[in-house]
């Protein structure tokens, strides 16, 4: 039954073959950088980020996503950055490599920020349908067939950023590349759909500036799919020691904790979905973050950043 299940869910999300919005994590707010380049460089250091995300915990293939991202400055206007992104589930199968450039400009000394970026990326999609696994009754036309496509495409975002706030947009898969690989009859493109970002934050002080708060929301838009709205707040202790909790629009809430040991944190979360017969079968969604805070010369820069 669990089996049947995930397939209905996971041929439907990719009923349009390969087509699809970036992997989206729970904890958007310790890597910014993976949907919008320019983010890149915003920080007092440089930081690597691993992050791991088990979907549907309890699911025999259920996806599986794990990035690596490295981002920093270069000097006092130009910043680099890139990531390598994996997301493995049946029937399919997604790598990708970015990388972005960003260019910040000081607009009020020591307190505001911007900086606007771009990136490119080269993706590898495979769609592997067994018909030993398929349901009984589901349509041959997905059975015994594998397909394979690497595509290329570029990625645009705004930033504007201060020590105790951020605000951005940006959109992937601007190119809209095309796999001209037609699997099934869907009304939509056979191609990568376009996504919207926006997201912002901003951190209050309290109790001797020792606690502060931090609300923070991102909005994702795909084409064709409904909007999906993540509204956060976290609870932090001397910045390195933090609690979270936040709600998704499609009926998720998120419990997230945090900690930090000279120049390392990490991080845990626990997605619920309330929805869906999913969730009478799974231990729901696990995700971990471990980020290194490298220091060089360039990010000591004059201009002022976004903190932790």
């Amino acid at each position: 039954m669990k089996k049947i299940i995930l397939y209905i869910i996971t041929i439907f999300c990719y009923i349009n073959v390969f087509a699809q919005q970036e992997p989206i994590f729970s904890q958007y707010y310790i890597n910014d950088m993976v949907v919008n380049p320019a983010v890149s460089g915003s920080k007092i250091y440089n930081p690597l980020t691993i992050q791991t995300r088990q979907q549907w915990l309890g699911f025999e293939g259920a996806p599986l996503t794990s990035s690596i991202s490295y981002h920093g400055a270069l000097n006092n206007r130009s910043a680099i950055g890139g990531y390598l992104m994996f997301d493995k589930g049946i029937p399919n199968t997604q790598a990708n490599l970015h990388m972005n450039y960003a260019y910040h400009i000081p607009l009020d000394y020591d307190e505001v920020n911007l900086s606007f970026g771009l990136g490119a990326k080269v993706m590898y999609h495979n769609l592997d349908f067994d018909s030993n696994d398929l349901p009984p009754d589901y349509d041959q036309a997905f059975s015994a067939k594998s397909y394979d496509k690497i595509l290329g495409d570029a990625s645009f975002g705004v930033y504007v950023y201060g020590r105790n706030f951020y605000s951005g947009f940006s959109i992937t898969n601007m190119l809209q590349s095309s796999f001209n690989t037609a699997v099934t009859t869907s009304p939509y493109p056979n191609s990568e759909y376009r996504n919207y970002y926006g997201m912002a934050a901003y951190r209050f002080n309290i109790m001797n500036n020792d606690w502060q708060i931090e609300p923070s929301f991102r909005i994702t838009k795909m084409q064709f799919q409904s909007t999906i709205n993540d509204l956060s707040t976290r609870i932090l202790y001397l910045e390195d020691h933090w609690a979270g909790l936040s709600y998704r629009t499609n009926g998720t809430a998120v419990f997230a904790i945090g900690t930090g040991l000279n120049d390392m944190h990490i991080s845990y979360s626990y997605d619920h979905t309330f929805f869906g017969e999913i969730m009478q079968h799974t231990y729901g969604t696990h995700e971990i973050g471990i980020t290194f805070r490298i220091k060089t010369i360039a990010t000591d820069r004059h201009i002022g950043f976004w903190g932790y």
